[in-house]
């Protein structure tokens, strides 16, 4: 087991003193975990929008745009609740993490760590 995991992994072994409730932090602990995931699927999201609007005029060799004027229109109008969306998810991780981090509760600080 690599360094970081297994670090990870040993701090799990001995009990979490917090303030908290079990169920709290485990409400805390989901929220952040929820987060962390909807986060990266935006970040892809976001990435294949723009990449679909930067190629908005492309052709194939047949003379076909590569995507359709709808799907550019429909990719343009995602982004911007997308980029809103990443900014509630990012803000939502800062906030569990600030209240894990007052309650003693440990969390991956890296995705190395999971």
């Amino acid at each position: 087991m690599d360094t970081a995991n297994h670090a990870a992994f040993a701090d799990l072994s001995r009990p979490l003193l917090s303030p908290l409730s079990l169920a709290e932090r485990e409400r805390l602990a989901g929220a952040w975990r929820m987060a962390s995931q909807d986060i990266a699927d935006d970040i892809r999201f976001i990435q294949q929008y723009l990449k679909v609007i930067a190629e908005k005029d492309e052709r194939l060799s047949t003379g076909t745009l590569v995507h359709g004027r709808a799907y550019v229109e429909a990719c343009a109008a995602w982004l911007p609740e997308t980029v809103a969306r990443y900014s509630r998810n990012l803000r939502l991780i800062s906030e569990c993490e600030s209240a894990m981090l007052a309650a003693g509760v440990r969390f991956a600080r890296s995705s190395d760590a999971w």
